[in-house]
């Protein structure tokens, strides 16, 4: 997984940006409707961050729907260029999930393609690739409960 710990992002145009200081917890190929209409992509690489170590610079566009969970998630895409950058998972604490091609200096090295069930017509997966119908299985929602819940679950000492 990439160990560097400073990643920034930017729009087509360079007006909405993002400052990361926290190594991603997750990388995955998202193949979901959602995804799919706030970028326009046939499917979306996703990388995702703790919200503690991202600041975002600039003026966004935001697109709010429910997630798989019921809970809300948000796109952030530039107002003046149109490109969404990240995204932030109300049902994963508020992480931000970022559009890896967007990060530099970052080498995606996805985990897994979830809700391969609503990828679209033509978008080949690689046979070796580890696949779900729906959403991240259990060793990932596991990860994700344990970083982005983790303080919160924690008893008080």
């Amino acid at each position: 997984m990439n160990e560097n710990k400073k990643n920034s992002a930017e729009c087509a145009c360079g007006q909405l940006s993002l400052e990361i200081e926290t190594a991603p917890v997750a990388q995955l190929v998202c193949h979901c409707s959602d995804c799919r209409k706030a970028t326009g992509l046939p499917y979306v690489e996703i990388a995702f961050f703790e919200p503690s170590g991202c600041k975002s610079h600039g003026q966004s566009n935001k697109l709010t729907m429910k997630g798989g969970s019921g809970i809300d998630k948000t796109y952030y895409s530039c107002r003046e260029c149109g490109s969404t950058l990240y995204a932030t998972v109300g049902a994963l604490n508020g992480a931000w999930a970022v559009i890896p091609s967007r990060l530099s200096p970052f080498v995606l090295e996805p985990h897994l393609h979830i809700w391969t069930s609503e990828k679209a017509d033509g978008v080949e997966i690689p046979p070796s690739a580890t696949q779900t119908l729906k959403g991240v299985p259990e060793s990932v929602r596991d990860l994700f409960i344990s970083t982005f819940f983790g303080k919160c679950l924690q008893p008080k000492q």
